[in-house]
């Protein structure tokens, strides 16, 4: 700890630069406007196969050739309309609903098609998993819309999660008439969706193995057919080439066998890696991730980094989780406007404004306010590259954390499985610097030496880095894992002989961080997570060993950083309401029965029904979730529709914590709202405490 200023001061220059202003993209000059009447075809094309493919296409209702906005998804008539309001969610008409991809850019001379996945919605086919059929489909769906006698040749992709991967997947094709993608939260391959170097992420590594086939039989069901957990099914392509139902089992992860376990990257995986080509594609990338998301890590965006600052691509880094039934990713109307402006210039040609190439949406507070989207300031830079300037720490066996030389030693504990339901609870090691005097910003991907040693055969070592505020409220800002079994790489599968020293090398989050005086960073190296499934977790004794040629970490500053307040608006509008936020509001909800993400009224969720009070500065909502007991409370925002109906999610707040659950939303506009909490997993008729706090737009609480 002795040298950690020292080293920073004098080797890093971090002092932050003088404050810049934010871009706001509301204000972006000379963007196509709406002047069109549109109409949609519906069109099966003929796969390679021969196996259909339903597109749905909205278009200008005029003569001419237009730009190419095209959404490739498994989602929809299940999970999604084919609109892509999930992906656009502002604007919204006067009833409350999103425009959309197709109601939004249409009108201003765009032709958007909705593309649904082989095997999901009206398909044919069988679930590929974006998989060589998928990737086939793709860059031929890519070039017959830009051939078709509506089309100006320019095609560019987006999409959100799972259709956030796609645009990559299309990417790595080189099809004909690809211009540009802008994938929000996705990945490139699935073993980034599944594992971090063999530990695999909670929930997410079961996901190919069996949820996304449920959603393609889904499909198949009778419309409103009651199943035994009161699901009502859409039956979207009820009565279609039945035969084809469950078609997709085969494809799933579940033949990877073993290394469903182990976490090794098998030849399901290679199928379905996607990662050099993205790298490798020749158009401008516009990227959008969270260092937070929940649903799909950080690391998945390591393809991009890769592309090592390439001149044309644009990065949008923030603190946010998954942001599902939000915006990606809680930016509002300023991810309209920068969408409309990208695709504007690099579909439609206009000479538009794109902004900086690399932001990085930085937010003080707790790590539960990071993931909902509060937010203080924005960093930007001219790329985002591989190469940094690294502040290197070491541990010390007496759980020190300095930029100095590390006395030789280690540092024991026992591996347990507790760490799933909360990171403090299970054994660790535990490494802290002294308090930080200075401004540093954190951005990049991070760097860990890590020597250690275990005594059972397969276990996970994870070692997280916290910001540690001086009132002792700890926020993640990077992760590392690794299955020793994989030292050698994701492939390459080796015994672990007890207790030997390996000197390993476990990949890290991308993180975007402002760390401020008088905090501390804090590493513990733990067997289990709440990010992390803790299957074989068990370890009687893991040790870190310490020194100059041990355990060290290496963190990417940035010297003389950009920073700006941000200020710009988040919702669409004139200006806000003067006056002050209105009070917190309290209550107490108890589902009757947990539903494990079946989400059942009067069953498996409970309701707390509340006014957002008319003339109320209510510039942001964020909500608690206490149970009387530990259970995983998902929570879920709703609007009421002028009919009395209950819209789709606004926002969602579902981590794996057992004490407390936490939900952020931006400005709520006047009306009725109701709080959904769904018991996840937990005792039936578990009680849950709701706290509803209003901040204005100066961040003062109501």
């Amino acid at each position: 700890m002795r040298l950690l200023l020292l080293v920073l001061a004098a080797a890093l220059l971090i002092a932050p630069a003088a404050s810049a202003q934010t871009t706001d993209y509301t204000k972006t000059e000379g963007l196509s406007q709406p002047r069109y009447e549109t109409v949609r075809d519906v069109l099966r094309v003929p796969a390679y196969d021969g196996r259909e493919l339903y597109l749905e296409v909205t278009r200008p209702k005029a003569a001419g050739r237009f730009p190419v906005i095209l959404e490739a998804s498994p989602y929809h008539g299940t999970l999604a309309d084919r609109d892509g309001t999930r992906i656009l969610p502002e604007p919204r008409d006067a009833d409350g609903r999103s425009l959309g991809l197709t109601r939004y850019f249409a009108p201003r001379g765009y032709a958007v098609v909705m593309m649904d996945l082989r095997g999901t919605g009206r398909s044919q086919g069988c679930l590929d998993h974006l998989g060589l059929r998928d990737a086939r489909d793709l860059k031929q769906i890519v070039e017959w819309s830009a051939s078709q006698r509506w089309s100006n040749a320019r095609v560019g992709m987006t999409g959100h999660s799972y259709v956030g991967s796609t645009p990559s997947v299309a990417a790595a094709q080189n099809p004909r008439g690809l211009k540009t993608i802008v994938p929000s939260a996705g990945l490139a391959s699935m073993y980034d969706h599944q594992f971090q170097a063999g530990v695999p992420y909670f929930l997410q590594w079961a996901g190919p193995i069996e949820a996304y086939e449920q959603i393609a039989i889904e499909r198949k069901l009778p419309p409103g057919l009651a199943d035994p957990f009161g699901l009502s099914h859409p039956g979207d392509d009820f009565g279609n080439s039945m035969e084809e139902t469950g078609c997709g089992l085969p494809n799933s992860a579940a033949v990877a066998g073993e290394d469903q376990l182990s976490g090794r990257y098998s030849a399901w995986h290679e199928a379905r890696d996607w990662d050099a080509g993205a790298t490798d594609a020749r158009i401008p990338v516009f990227l959008v991730h969270g260092v937070n998301d929940n649903a799909a890590r950080v690391s998945a965006m390591d393809w991009f980094t890769r592309r090592d600052g390439r001149a044309g691509d644009k990065l949008w880094l923030g603190q946010w989780d998954h942001g599902s039934g939000c915006c990606p990713t809680r930016r509002g109307i300023q991810w309209t406007a920068v969408l409309h402006a990208w695709f504007d210039r690099h579909l439609a040609q206009r000479a538009v404004d794109t902004g900086p190439p690399v932001e990085l949406f930085l937010g003080d507070g707790t790590f539960a306010e990071a993931r909902g989207g509060a937010r203080t300031e924005v960093a930007t830079l001219p790329e985002w590259t591989r190469g940094s300037e690294f502040m290197t720490l070491r541990p010390g066996a007496d759980g020190s954390l300095s930029g100095g030389e590390a006395g030789t030693g280690s540092v024991s504990f026992a591996g347990d499985p507790g760490g799933h339901t909360d990171p403090h609870s299970t054994g660790a090691a535990e490494f802290t610097t002294a308090p930080f005097t200075e401004d540093v910003v954190l951005a990049g991907r991070p760097e860990i030496d890590l020597a250690a040693s275990v005594t059972a055969p397969r276990v996970h070592l994870i070692a997280t880095l916290y910001d540690e505020r001086e009132d002792g409220d700890r926020r993640r800002i990077t992760q590392w894992a690794l299955n020793p079994e994989l030292r050698d790489g994701i492939a390459n599968r080796r015994l672990v002989v007890p207790g030997q020293r390996y000197d390993m090398h476990p990949p890290g989050f991308a993180m975007a961080h402002h760390v401020r005086p008088g905090h501390r960073l804090v590493m513990r190296v733990t067997t289990s997570d709440p990010d992390k499934v803790p299957l074989f977790a068990v370890d009687p004794e893991v040790t870190v060993f310490t020194g100059n040629d041990a355990t060290a970490i290496h963190l990417p500053v940035v010297g003389a950083p950009v920073l700006s307040p941000d200020t710009v608006p988040l919702e669409a509008g004139g200006a806000p309401p003067a006056g002050p936020a209105q009070p917190a509001i309290e209550g107490s909800v108890t589902p009757a029965a947990p539903g494990a993400g079946v989400r059942q009224g009067a069953l498996t969720s409970d309701y707390l029904e509340f006014e957002s009070q008319e003339g109320a500065d209510n510039a942001r909502l964020s909500a608690v979730a206490t149970p009387a007991a530990p259970a995983d409370i998902d929570l879920y925002l709703q609007r009421q529709n002028a009919d009395g109906t209950w819209s789709a999610d606004l926002a969602t707040g579902g981590s794996a914590s057992t004490e407390t659950e936490t939900l952020e939303f931006g400005r709520l506009a006047p009306g009725r709202y109701r709080l959904e909490a769904h018991n996840w997993a937990g005792p039936p008729g578990t009680a849950v405490a709701l706290k509803l706090a209003f901040y204005d737009s100066s961040g003062h609480v109501g």
